[in-house]
């Protein structure tokens, strides 16, 4: 991506985006095996005056591949990190997946933190499987959207020694942000792909009920919301921005 900077860590470089701006910023955190690029067509939609920030989680896009473990906590410790050395004092994170559980750690650790955007963001991946009909996960897009995205995430796999990733997907099986947020007061869209829904869903979702939580259901959609449908998700995110800043 143009304009990509460095910011050095412990464990290596991480790749990151800042368009700069004095709006509340939206930062944008995607799924396993995607990277900052696979933000672009929402990007290309904000209004021009929005501020957005990106970064490569560990292993990804751009970034430097760790050579020790890591979990779900050192990944939105790497956000909070961002966030410091950019100086910002509050921001709205939308996370994709793997991206929305991050936020879910960061937004619990960090005050910064004013909202969230979760697009199919689990609060555990224990019942997953179960909550949707089958042949949903990739929704309408094309074959070659979906080999680009199988390919990439086959190339961010094998940047890791297998034990490191193994370990890694240990956690992120482990992880559960029930608790965070039945208890949360930021406001908080959780949105998913409306195809495959059926009487259950909501159940195996585990979103505990909450008044600052809301749904957002996008027709015609699976599991990869950014690719199939980028339009939506900007008109998400400015609408939650304009709520918030009311």
């Amino acid at each position: 991506m143009e304009n990509t900077k460095t910011l050095t860590l412990q464990w290596g470089g991480m790749a990151f985006v800042d368009s700069n701006g004095s709006s509340i910023p939206l930062l944008f955190l995607h799924g396993t095996g995607c990277d900052s690029a696979d933000w672009t067509s929402v990007m290309e939609k904000l209004p021009q005056n929005q501020r957005y920030v990106t970064l490569d989680f560990r292993g990804h896009g751009q970034s430097s591949t760790p050579t020790d473990p890591f979990t779900i906590e050192n990944l939105a410790n790497d956000v909070l990190k961002l966030v410091d050395s950019l100086g910002i004092p509050k921001l709205v994170l939308v996370g994709h997946s793997l991206g929305g559980m991050v936020a879910m750690e960061v937004a619990k650790r960090s005050s910064h933190v004013i909202g969230l955007i979760l697009l199919e963001g689990w609060t555990s991946l224990s019942n997953v499987r179960n909550a949707f009909d089958r042949g949903r996960f990739y929704g309408s897009l094309s074959q070659t959207d979906i080999n680009q995205i199988q390919h990439k995430s086959q190339q961010t796999r094998t940047r890791f020694e297998q034990n490191v990733w193994e370990r890694f997907w240990a956690y992120v099986r482990a992880f559960d942000a029930y608790t965070y947020l039945e208890q949360t007061q930021i406001p908080i869209y959780e949105v998913f792909g409306e195809m495959g829904r059926n009487e259950s869903t909501e159940k195996f979702l585990r979103i505990p009920p909450n008044p600052n939580i809301q749904w957002k259901w996008v027709p015609n959609a699976g599991h990869y919301l950014p690719h199939e449908c980028p339009a939506e998700v900007t008109e998400i995110c400015c609408s939650f921005i304009n709520t918030i800043g009311k």
